[in-house]
């Protein structure tokens, strides 16, 4: 079986989820490196197709090396291309976007819906793993339509990381600003106790004392939390 980092061992657990209950899932991993997450799922069972798309030739030949020598060719496909470019989303598409900047999950997901129209996205999953920017990306998918199914952290290797996993509704909504630097769902579960979320909340406050200098957003999200920590 395919060994993961703990970060897409996270990643791994949210598409897994997704995937529940069909037996007709297609996983697309975009930026998809050596291919690890595509072959996990395939060798779980969990997807009965894989596509890996890379910008460049060499990540994506190492995805290609990869499926093939495990023996799942047949059923995978690598596309050299930016992001979902030329990459059609079917019903029941869990779309995985990890281990890249905020700013590049939306162009990525915004050429998605001019490519494919919001009729196809409203059956389509998509799996978030952004490594900076996340109020960015939180605003944006809460006002182009997005619901939020469930979020996650992990810590790996000293780092704090976060996976989304949302889906299309087409029902705009709007964050406060605390939601969005730390999270609706996560805001959520650090209320009933987790303790993961608590840890990252209390890196998060610190990196926030910082960058609220010269980011209102962060500095009227860090104020909001402290008075609702003090409830």
């Amino acid at each position: 079986m395919q060994n993961l980092t703990v970060r897409l061992e996270m990643v791994f657990w949210q598409v897994k989820a997704a995937a529940s209950g069909s037996s007709e899932v297609r996983v697309i991993d975009v930026g998809s490196d050596h291919g690890y997450l595509a072959l996990r799922c395939l060798e779980d069972g969990i997807a009965k197709n894989a596509v890996c798309t890379e910008i460049h030739e060499g990540p994506a030949r190492k995805s290609q090396v990869a499926l093939k020598g495990a023996g799942y060719s047949e059923v995978s496909e690598v596309h050299v291309t930016d992001g979902l470019i030329g990459v059609p989303l079917k019903n029941n598409d869990i779309v995985v976007i990890a281990g890249m900047g905020g700013l590049n999950i939306i162009d990525i997901i915004s050429q998605a819906i001019k490519d494919n129209g919001t009729d196809v996205l409203k059956n389509v999953t998509f799996v978030l793993q952004p490594q900076k920017s996340n109020e960015i990306v939180r605003k944006y998918l809460a006002e182009t339509g997005f619901a939020y199914i469930d979020e996650t952290v992990c810590y790996d290797r000293d780092i704090f990381y976060n996976c989304m996993r949302v889906i299309y509704k087409g029902i705009p909504s709007v964050l406060t600003d605390e939601q969005a630097c730390y999270g609706p769902l996560l805001i959520n579960k650090f209320d009933n106790g987790d303790k993961e979320v608590s840890l990252y909340f209390e890196h998060l406050n610190k990196i926030f004392e910082i960058r609220k200098r010269s980011n209102p957003t962060v500095k009227s999200a860090l104020e909001e939390r402290k008075q609702n920590e003090r409830k």
